[in-house]
């Protein structure tokens, strides 16, 4: 049987990881699969088409492998374009039952401030630059950080997902 996936999207420093993170431990059964995470394994990122390209291509081929193994998974990038979210969905067909996305957005000054705070700060040029051509995916879960906290947000996530909730060890 193949597993459930939740695509989380949203411009980086929206706090997509910290909902994703928590939705992953919440569900007691999802692995959790982040396009940050592969990133670091780059020496010096210039998120480059061809540099997101290898990322986002790494992390559906993991993702593609749990979901085969059973395992929900819950995809966290920003997949801020009709075509990146059709690329990977038409790379994880037939390996996942279900496929919800969860957009995660916050204001632009919390936004900024986060990306600042990161150990890899996205160039603030290519985040303005994300932000401004985001295309929102249709019927997506929308939770919004700036009003809520990540805990707060995951329980949304959680019970919209029909998860029980599972307190992370």
């Amino acid at each position: 049987m193949a597993g459930r996936l939740v695509i989380f999207c949203g411009i980086p420093g929206s706090g997509k990881t910290s909902v994703a993170r928590l939705v992953a431990a919440g569900s007691g059964r999802a692995v959790h699969l982040q396009t940050d995470a592969m990133r670091e394994a780059i020496p010096n990122p210039d998120y480059t088409l061809e540099e997101s390209e290898f990322v986002y291509g790494a992390c559906v081929a993991a993702a593609r492998t749990a979901l085969d193994a059973g395992y929900d998974v819950v995809l966290d990038g920003t997949f801020g374009s009709r075509r990146r979210r059709e690329k990977s969905l038409a790379a994880l067909d037939g390996h996942y039952d279900e496929v919800t996305f969860v957009r995660v957005v916050c204001d632009e000054e919390t936004a900024l401030r986060r990306n600042s705070q990161r150990e890899r700060v996205v160039p603030p040029e290519r985040l303005a630059g994300i932000a401004s051509s985001f295309e929102a995916p249709p019927g997506a879960l929308e939770v919004d950080t700036s009003r809520m906290t990540p805990a707060e947000a995951a329980e949304r996530v959680l019970a919209a997902l029909s998860y029980p909730l599972v307190p992370p060890e």
